[in-house]
């Protein structure tokens, strides 16, 4: 006997679609596409998500993203769109972001082990290892910056 859904805790405030349009494919998670994506990655793609139209595409500015994100430095914005798009996550051209369909392989079954790859991604690492070393770098990259704003240069 197939498992009854539980109601809603609020039936009169069903989320439904109107004059936009977005969705997060389950598999994202369930599959593991998530793995390995820091704060800023994950919450990147989410805003993206969310502000993309049917096709997956968003014309916000990176001036404005980095507004709705709190980032205070471009390389972080863009290090984080260089992973989704090296994930084959999204497109960027341009200006413009494009929420891509996940890919038909999960990122947990056959994760390519090419040296190639390795190299490219530190795949080699366990995920979070991966996480830890790119927020850490872009961590000392955003002390640099702040450092030469404020007239700091090495001696």
């Amino acid at each position: 006997m197939p498992k009854s859904r539980p109601p809603p805790p609020r039936p009169d405030r069903r989320r439904s679609i109107r004059g936009s349009f977005s969705w997060i494919d389950h598999r994202f998670l369930r599959e593991g596409f998530d793995e390995g994506l820091s704060r800023l990655e994950k919450l990147l793609y989410f805003v993206l998500v969310a502000v993309s139209n049917q096709d997956g595409v968003s014309f916000y500015s990176d001036a404005r993203l980095a507004e709705l994100l709190d980032i205070r430095f471009p390389h972080e914005l863009e290090a984080a769109r260089n992973e989704l798009v090296a994930r084959d996550l999204i497109a960027y051209e341009d200006g413009i972001y494009q929420v891509l369909d996940l890919p038909a392989g999960s990122p947990r079954k056959g994760r390519d082990s090419s040296p190639d790859r390795a190299l490219r991604s530190s795949s080699s690492l366990p995920p979070v290892r991966r996480t830890v070393l790119r927020e850490a770098a872009s961590d000392l990259e955003s002390v640099k910056k702040l450092l030469e704003r404020w007239g700091w240069s090495r001696r």
